[in-house]
């Protein structure tokens, strides 16, 4: 969580007035520490938790104010975000009390994320950077005269995976 948090002091330096930020939710490691960070340093900036549909542990738990584990995992693009959600993870309760907001992302929104990096951007992304990237897509009208950062947390995707969605 700690080390994660380095990525909110890296925006922060970069865009000190950000007025959201986005951020894949799997586990809740990174958004942890990304929250905790910009949250310490930022109180007003409002954090966007990001799910895929297909694994929305966090969202489920926190609206459920327990860790909600799904018994059976559903394969998603944005495998580096799947699951990973533990009972006694000290990230629920982070999350919980840090993230202002929660987006589920579908399979062709994350595709379609990825695409839009790759052709644009030239940019190999992984599907959860995907899942950060498509949700303040859908919601860009929401924030137009906001300042937003969106972490783009990797680039793990196998290039079998890659090129087919391309």
């Amino acid at each position: 969580v700690a080390g994660q948090g380095t990525i909110g002091a890296e925006m922060l330096e970069q865009c000190p007035d950000l007025d959201y930020v986005f951020a894949c939710i799997g586990g809740g490691g990174m958004m942890s520490g990304v929250a905790s960070w910009i949250k310490h340093h930022s109180p007003t900036t409002k954090i966007i938790g990001c799910l895929p549909e297909r694994s929305p542990e966090m969202a489920l738990s926190v609206s459920k104010g327990e860790v909600v584990v799904l018994e059976e995992a559903l394969d998603t693009l944005s495998d580096g975000s799947a699951g990973g959600l533990e009972t006694d993870s000290i990230t629920f309760a982070i999350c919980r009390d840090l993230v202002d907001e929660y987006l589920l992302i579908s399979e062709q929104e994350i595709a379609a994320a990825i695409r839009f990096m790759a052709h644009r951007h030239h940019k190999v992304i992984e599907g959860a950077a995907g899942v950060a990237i498509a949700a303040f897509t859908r919601e860009a009208d929401r924030f137009k005269a906001a300042t937003v950062g969106i972490v783009v947390c990797g680039a793990n995707i196998s290039m079998d995976k890659f090129k087919a969605l391309i």
